[in-house]
């Protein structure tokens, strides 16, 4: 038993509860962990997408793998693009679309980061064995999936 009065509380046992410092903690680690390269959890989650295949994509496009709106799409580009990191272009398959792509700095700076994350997250899950890790992660893809309402 621990003396941290979190535990003492009468809602560390209500799920909502528990995901929500989760999420705080893990956060908070991730923030940690990006801040050298001056870009945050989300904003190497977009990188991350146009880097995982080489297709090119537009920004409602990537709106949609990243599950955000296009407000927010637009927003995360114009950061990403004042930072050097991603350029919106014509499209070298379609010239009448607009794609938004890596800048040389954006690739190596989603390669960087994108290592400081899995070890943030690494650290996070440490007190789990890997299998525990594993069935975790699996288990909030499922939760994920069934209650999508995309």
């Amino acid at each position: 038993m621990t003396d941290d009065p979190f535990f003492a509380g009468p809602l560390t046992h209500r799920l909502g509860y528990l995901v929500k410092h989760a999420f705080h903690q893990l956060s908070g680690m991730l923030a940690e962990a990006l801040e050298p390269y001056g870009v945050n959890p989300r904003e190497v989650g977009v990188l991350s997408v146009i880097a995982a295949d080489g297709e090119e994509r537009s920004q409602h496009e990537l709106a949609q793998l990243v599950g955000v709106d296009r407000t927010t799409m637009v927003a995360l580009i114009d950061a990403l693009e004042g930072k050097g990191l991603v350029e919106r272009r014509r499209s070298a398959v379609d010239r009448r679309r607009n794609v938004v792509a890596l800048t040389p700095a954006g690739a190596a700076c989603q390669r960087d980061a994108d290592r400081a994350r899995i070890e943030a997250e690494r650290a996070y899950l440490a007190p789990l064995d890997e299998e525990s890790a594993a069935a975790l992660t699996e288990t909030l893809r499922t939760l994920y999936r069934a209650h999508a309402t995309r």
